[in-house]
């Protein structure tokens, strides 16, 4: 496999159909954020590969966007250990908790988003609803409150320094939309 390769399927994956929050742009968003963090290559790639694979019927989708990484970047040369250190931030994205140093930076950039304006976090919900359009909405609505709950719970979201600015922003939108929720008959 060629380098180009993967970078060429991964922009196919990316702008697969059915994509609304989880589309090109979110990769791309991320990367331009991580710009002014010195992002290792590694890290660029766990980026580009962390949603890779999303089918939102599954659950599983870290675990295939992580096999994928390996193959790819096995194909085109990269050293086992640079492959097992994106497999390992990719599968960090997944419960949004890093597990080594270098996911730290992985997981803020794929968080980032709680932390936009309040009209940007609402767009998001919206793209994310339209992807999960096979949900009702009682268990669209019973995931999210678990996912805010579980976010508002930790005693911090974001791990690094740079992160540490989002907190606040992130907790008021979580907060906002939690009350929006549970005032909803």
């Amino acid at each position: 496999m060629t380098p180009s390769l993967p970078l060429l399927d991964l922009t196919r994956r990316y702008c697969e159909p059915h994509r609304r929050y989880h589309g090109i742009e979110h990769p791309a968003h991320m990367l331009w954020l991580g710009r002014q963090h010195a992002l290792t290559d590694e890290q660029v790639a766990a980026v580009w590969y962390h949603d890779a694979v999303f089918d939102p019927r599954r659950s599983d989708n870290e675990e295939l966007s992580a096999a994928l990484a390996r193959e790819q970047l096995t194909a085109i040369g990269w050293t086992a250990n640079s492959v097992q250190l994106v497999e390992r931030m990719v599968l960090d994205t997944r419960p949004h908790a890093p597990s080594i140093e270098e996911s730290r930076a992985v997981v803020d950039l794929d968080l980032e988003p709680l932390a936009e304006t309040w009209e940007l976090f609402q767009r998001n919900v919206i793209h994310l609803r339209v992807e999960f359009a096979h949900l009702d909405d009682a268990t669209f609505e019973a995931n999210r409150r678990g996912f805010l709950a579980d976010m508002l719970a930790r005693e911090r979201i974001f791990s690094t320094s740079w992160g540490a600015r989002l907190e606040a922003p992130a907790r008021r939108n979580l907060e906002r939309s939690l009350k929006e929720l549970e005032n909803r008959p």
